[in-house]
This record gives structure tokens, sequence and C-alpha cells, in this order.
């Protein structure tokens, strides 16, 4: 899912990411961060907030500070709006109007695309680039906690898959759970973590 959005941004795309909490959104985040944002192209904003409307020309002034009012580079910015089922459909039209003059990509990202509020002319511009995250399976939750912890003995893979089951199989639950249970027996001079 991860070098399918870094593609379609790279091509300038307008997508929606749709998943539940826990799985992944945050975890694209970071990749697209890491890969555009060092360079200011990239414009993060959530839509959560208690402003009324989104202030476009202010988040593409102020990604630079201070300075950017001396800079002419306003252009083929990428802009990621988190909580996207709270943008507004009066926002959701303005943005159509930044799209190809300022954004060169736009990235809305929430829980349920059937959920948010978006106006016909951004659904337009999404068409079918809808990114739904699926369920992770056993084996991606053992890829996660191998990810962070390496190939210790610490928990087995059959121990990450019941704590994974355990867990809902919510993977910020299974992170926490995992975290809590090696604590636990490091803390108690234990080699390895049993059922």
């Amino acid at each position: 899912d991860v070098d399918l959005v870094l593609n379609k941004i790279q091509n300038g795309e307008v997508l929606f990411i749709e998943g539940d909490y826990g799985k992944g959104k945050t975890t694209i985040l970071k990749k697209i961060i890491r890969k555009f944002g060092g360079r200011k192209e990239l414009i993060y904003y959530s839509c959560n907030r208690a402003d009324s409307n989104v202030d476009f020309d202010k988040l593409i002034k102020d990604r630079h500070g201070f300075f950017s009012s001396f800079f002419n580079d306003d252009k083929d910015l990428i802009l990621f709006l988190d909580e996207a089922q709270d943008l507004s459909q009066e926002d959701g039209e303005k943005l159509v109007g930044y799209y190809g003059r300022n954004f060169k990509a736009i990235v809305l990202v929430s829980h349920d695309f059937n959920k948010s509020k978006i106006s016909d002319g951004l659904a337009s511009l999404i068409g079918a680039n809808i990114i739904r995250l699926g369920e992770l399976t056993e084996e991606d939750a053992i890829g996660i906690i191998r990810k962070r912890i390496g190939h210790i003995n610490l928990l087995s893979d059959d121990l990450i898959r019941a704590i994974f089951k355990k867990s809902s199989r919510n993977p910020r639950k299974m992170l926490k759970n995992c975290e809590d249970m090696c604590r636990y027996a490091i803390n108690h001079g234990y080699n390895q973590v049993k059922e």
C-alpha cells in the first residue's frame, strides 16, 4: 500500500486512504513525510480542528515560516489532510481550485470514505483512487513485532499470534500488550515470555 500511495503522489494524483484506527494510516504518513517532508513540499493538516474553514493560502505560506513570503515556490506541493471526514464540502470545493495550481497531489485520510462529506468536485478528482487498508494478518503482526524487537527469543512467533488474537486483531493494542509483556518478563528476570 505504501509504494502505491507514493507512486500516486509522484504522479500528481488526488487520493483517499481509508482504514480503521490501527490499520496503518500513521505508518503511511510517516513514510510520506520521510520522502517529501524535508524539501518543504508536504503540508500536513488535520481537519478535526476547531477552525470552521481551512485557510489554504495560510497553509501554503506558513510551511516555511516567516521567510516563505520571500520565496515564490508555492507550486507542486503535496497536501495531506488527516481526519478528512471533518473537511467541509465548501472547503472541498475550494480545494479543487488549488489542485494543479498549488497542489500537485492531495492525500485525504479517514476511516470511511462513504461517511466523509466529500464535495462532488473533490470526489470527481479522487475518482477510483480510494485505497482501503485491509485487515492485518497474523503474519503481518509477527512482522510488525520483529521489526520493532528483532528476532530475539523473548517472544515466540506463536505467542505473538496469540497476543494479536487477544488484542482483538488491533495493531496498537497488540503493540502495547507485547511491550507490557516484555517489560514484565525483563523486570522479573525471565528470558522469555510464556503463555
